[in-house]
């Protein structure tokens, strides 16, 4: 059965994933982060408490978040489909780095953060590999 991808089911696999095993984080600087994920006009709400993702919540305002990392539906599934083919040159920050995905916050302080907690994101987000997912 393949989840959608924009769900927060499929978010709170990834976070079980992640959580279960702590290998994928090793080597990464922990980080508390409250943040977002604005898939086309779907925002889903992470929090990371050092190197786990301690919650999933399908909605919220992005204005009581640290920062929200927002891409077009496409953008995201360009993503999503490069980590199941392993594909490390499509990633977060690249997506960053072509304008697909953009970085936002109310101060810079965000934004730095946000340039911090990218790499532990990557790796929260690899967490997709093998699953069916859908993008309806």
């Amino acid at each position: 059965m393949s989840m959608i991808f924009r769900s927060a089911e499929f978010f709170r696999s990834l976070q079980e994933r992640l959580n279960r095993d702590s290998a994928p984080t090793e080597g990464l600087d922990s980080k508390d982060a409250y943040c977002g994920l604005m898939i086309g006009h779907h925002l889903l709400v992470l929090e990371f408490a050092g190197n786990e993702c301690s919650s999933v919540v399908a909605g919220g305002n992005e204005l009581d978040l640290d920062f929200v990392v927002a891409g077009s539906s496409a953008a995201w599934q360009k993503m999503i489909e490069a980590v199941d083919r392993d594909d490390a040159a499509i990633g977060i920050a690249s997506l960053v780095d072509s304008g697909d995905f953009e970085l936002r916050s109310v101060d810079a302080a965000g934004v730095k953060m946000a340039n911090e907690v990218l790499p532990f994101l990557q790796v929260f987000l690899e967490q997709a590999r093998g699953i069916d997912v859908s993008f309806e």
